[in-house]
């Protein structure tokens, strides 16, 4: 065993992920050092950075619009360097104009926005470089994810190693002015990432990056709502008390956030394992082997996380003592509240990756959402009702639980379909079938109806028809939700086929957790306005939005696909009353489930 890490040490694989891990290490102990020469400056410069911070962590996703995974994906896929350069301009096209409208608003408003972020008074000479910090580290992200997407590793982990630990170090050592702090940080950052791609920047390229820059908002902008999310539930809490009890408290609350942050970083490393190891059983078709992978992480990563909360519960006063010193005493009340929420976070962070291996929509960021809706309610009442900052740490802390919980129901859904995938004989494809209409309207959609009975009569597929009978009433829609999510509980679909687009897509996209198949015919896309301005319009958006979240896309016709805004190079141009399109049909719905392999 000894002899065979060694031996994989030796390759150049080996040298990578070691130094991959030794910069991630290095770049965690720099992020704790900057916390304790914060601590040293004293309490309200403590209190000042810990909401800087966790405001820098929140907002950068934004600027970044999901490219730091896509853009690495891109670039290591293009053999091309110019086409790899194209993915490094097409990014910085959005990013840097992004950077400095952030930087511009931090100059012109920084005394409304600092009496958002700190309270009455404070903080006002401090938002321009936190402006500046948020736009360095997002182009830092970029630069890094090309550099790991270009396969130069040795560089990439020194910028990161630079941006995350040494910069803020060296910043918090040689000045005792938190706002020079902060200048010479957000230089650092920018300074170091545009030098380190600057030679790619200066060589040539494609005339144009457009198609790169689409591709890339293509993959990211379904990411983003769940990193926002994400950002927004451990820094919003921090925003909620600082309005409601000022700084001292609000920082109290986000130190102990950021400790989460650390417990995310243990775990990240799982994540990085697990992904691709998940991704590449599912490609196998070895689903039994995954579901007894994944059972064994689900115990281990429940035990670790259960160690690690219960450990800083019982030692923080001393932890925290040893960390911040003397200013440790004042923290150690709300980062116990706050720790709590260890458990579901870091079981959530741990095995998240199974479920974006499985799930075709973004799973993990409508669990982020939902879970930031509990919060927000819970902050609602602390508004509405005064209350002590306890109430929102509970409210947090009661949001990741909920987290935790629909991570673990997803995970279990996931190991039961695998099993069943597993023992399952048939070869016959399983589907549910949404058309929009009533079941007694026999001539509506009667061709959706043939296509399902060739499907079984031709391919031996087994096809159930859910009818979704009103677009308009909100409340017939939930019901309906319900009543959907029933029929896939029971029959176990390995993909669901909507026809028409507009509301059933959106639908049937918002409330499956199945991959769904979006099948275009015509007024869905090229809505015309006899139907009312407002109707055409929403129709039509509603049909984007649904190809956009969608596991695959049908048209009818060429002229559908071109009127996609986004993906029309994967969408398949199959008639549906065409007969020759049948076995291309249920080929391209058996494509993206995980009968496939």
């Amino acid at each position: 065993m000894i002899q065979r890490v060694l031996a994989h040490l030796r390759t150049r694989q080996g040298r990578d992920q070691m130094s991959t891990f030794a910069a991630e290490g290095l770049s965690m102990l720099g992020m704790v050092l900057a916390y304790r020469l914060a601590a040293n400056m004293g309490k309200q410069d403590l209190d000042l950075y810990v909401v800087v911070r966790r405001t820098v962590s929140f907002i950068y996703p934004l600027l970044l619009v999901g490219a730091a995974v896509g853009l690495m994906r891109f670039v290591a896929m293009a053999a091309d360097p110019l086409r790899q350069r194209a993915y490094l301009h097409g990014t910085l096209r959005w990013v840097a104009p992004l950077g400095l409208l952030l930087a511009a608003i931090g100059f012109i408003w920084s005394e409304p926005i600092a009496w958002l972020l700190f309270g009455p008074g404070v903080g006002v000479d401090l938002v321009a470089p936190l402006t500046l910090m948020i736009a360095a580290i997002s182009v830092h992200g970029v630069g890094y994810s090309y550099l790991r997407g270009k396969g130069t590793l040795t560089l990439a982990n020194s910028v990161q190693v630079w941006a995350l630990a040494l910069a803020p170090c060296i910043a918090l050592v040689a000045f005792d002015d938190m706002s020079t702090i902060l200048w010479a940080t957000g230089i650092g950052w920018l300074v170091a990432a545009l030098l380190a791609v600057l030679r790619d920047l200066l060589a040539p390229s494609q005339a144009t990056s457009k198609r790169e820059r689409a591709e890339l908002l293509r993959y990211g902008l379904p990411r983003l709502p769940g990193d926002m999310a994400l950002g927004a539930l451990l820094t919003v809490p921090v925003y909620v008390v600082a309005r409601t009890h000022g700084l001292a408290e609000s920082a109290e609350l986000g130190f102990g956030t950021t400790l989460l942050n650390f417990v995310a970083a243990v775990f990240s490393p799982v994540t990085l394992l697990l992904l691709p190891a998940s991704a590449a059983q599912l490609a196998a078709g070895d689903h039994h082997g995954l579901s007894t992978r994944i059972g064994r992480m689900v115990r281990i990563m429940l035990l670790a996380s259960l160690g690690i909360m219960l450990a800083f519960e019982v030692g923080a006063d001393l932890l925290l003592h040893l960390y911040l010193g003397d200013a440790g005493e004042t923290y150690v009340f709300s980062a116990r509240i706050v720790f709590l929420g260890a458990l579901p976070f870091g079981f959530y962070f741990g095995l998240r990756s199974v479920l974006d291996a499985y799930y075709h929509t973004p799973r993990n960021g409508v669990n982020l959402l939902m879970s930031f809706v509990i919060f927000m309610a819970g902050a609602f009442l602390h508004f509405i009702i005064p209350s002590s900052p306890v109430v929102v740490a509970i409210a947090l802390v009661v949001s990741l639980y909920y987290l935790g919980w629909v991570t673990w129901r997803d995970v279990e859904f996931v190991r039961s379909e695998l099993e069943r995938l597993a023992h399952d004989e048939s070869k016959g494809l399983r589907m549910v079938m949404v058309i929009p209409a009533r079941e007694e309207e026999v001539e509506a959609y009667d061709f959706a109806r043939q296509q399902a009975a060739r499907f079984g009569a031709s391919f031996g597929a087994h096809v159930e028809i859910f009818y979704l009978a009103s677009r308009t009433s909100l409340w017939r829609l939930l019901r309906d939700r319900r009543r959907l999510q029933k029929l896939l509980r029971k029959s176990r679909p390995d993909v669901v086929h909507v026809h028409y687009g507009s509301v059933a897509a959106l639908f049937t996209v918002l409330s499956s957790a199945v991959p769904v198949v979006v099948n275009f015919h015509g007024s869905d896309l090229l809505r015309g306005r006899d139907l009312g301005y407002r109707r055409s319009i929403l129709g039509k958006l509603f049909s984007q939005l649904a190809a956009f979240f969608s596991a695959g896309i049908i048209c009818d016709r060429e002229e559908l696909r071109e009127r996609l805004w986004w993906r029309h190079e994967e969408a398949r141009v199959l008639p549906t009353q065409d007969p020759t399109s049948l076995e291309a049909t249920h080929a391209f719905l058996r494509s993206v489930t995980f009968r496939a392999a």
